[in-house]
């Protein structure tokens, strides 16, 4: 077993248990305990659990919060982000798109004259957006993840595969310097990255208060990725990180004579 998918299921135990032992977790997933100690220790730095004597217990601020609920967590930051990523889109493309809340509201202020097809893993997008004339909605199936309303899982990502894209648009749950994007489940983790792969180019968007931290699964790393919008500027460490790469940084406030940014949005 994979490190990642040893501990996805010692936070799937965490979730399910709200506490773990280290002796039963090494027992039930045949590794030392000590092991189990350094995975625990990786979980309590991502906040997903609290490390108490021969176990843990679960962080209650970091249980994966319903679909409806997290659109409604800093929707003016993602209108803004969803703002700045509308002069990519051009009509006529095939654009990928994840089950982010985000993202959803990227194609909910597409302009309607843009005729465009969109491959999701997201059912809340198609159940709300699908009535739309110039959105052609392909589903990529798979199993039911359902605090994401996502589509997940081998089905899924054969899906994905089928397919070429113009464009990937793409949330994330945390992205920092060392780590790149990274993602709370790796289930949701690998779609992500099959759309990435499948696509010419990629936009990760991410509202400020996902930056500098780091979750259980890496998807991309910043190189993979060819724009990250954002609803304000990032502290400079960033800005010059992407500057010195040549990477793009989009972001309402940007001023377009700063090399690797674009003045977008409002």
């Amino acid at each position: 077993m994979l490190a990642l998918e040893r501990k996805q299921k010692i936070i799937e135990r965490l979730r399910q248990d709200r506490k773990v032992y280290v002796n039963e977790l090494s027992r039930a997933l045949d590794v030392t305990e000590e092991t189990i100690r350094r995975d625990l220790k990786e979980i309590e730095k991502q906040g997903i659990a609290i490390r108490s004597h021969g176990g843990a217990l679960l962080n209650d601020a970091a249980q994966v919060k319903p679909f409806s609920e997290r659109e409604t967590i800093n929707h003016d930051l993602k209108t803004k982000i969803a703002l700045c990523v509308q002069d990519f889109i051009e009509d006529g493309m095939v654009i990928m798109v994840d089950a982010s809340t985000t993202t959803k509201i990227v194609i909910e202020h597409i302009d309607n004259a843009k005729h465009l097809t969109i491959i999701t893993n997201s059912y809340t997008l198609i159940d709300q957006l699908s009535d739309r004339s110039n959105l052609r909605f392909i589903a990529t199936g798979g199993e039911c993840y359902g605090k994401y309303k996502a589509y997940v899982g081998s089905d899924a990502l054969r899906t994905i595969q089928r397919y070429n894209a113009d464009l990937a648009i793409l949330g994330c749950h945390s992205l920092s310097l060392d780590c790149g994007y990274t993602e709370s489940n790796i289930l949701e983790g690998d779609v992500k990255f099959a759309m990435s792969r499948q696509s010419s180019r990629t936009i990760e968007v991410a509202d400020h208060t996902k930056f500098n931290r780091r979750s259980l699964a890496n998807v991309l790393d910043f190189t993979d990725v060819d724009v990250l919008a954002s609803d304000r500027r990032p502290e400079t460490a960033w800005v010059d990180f992407f500057r010195q790469r040549k990477l793009t940084l989009v972001y309402p406030e940007a001023s377009s004579e700063d090399e690797g940014e674009l003045n977008l949005g409002d």
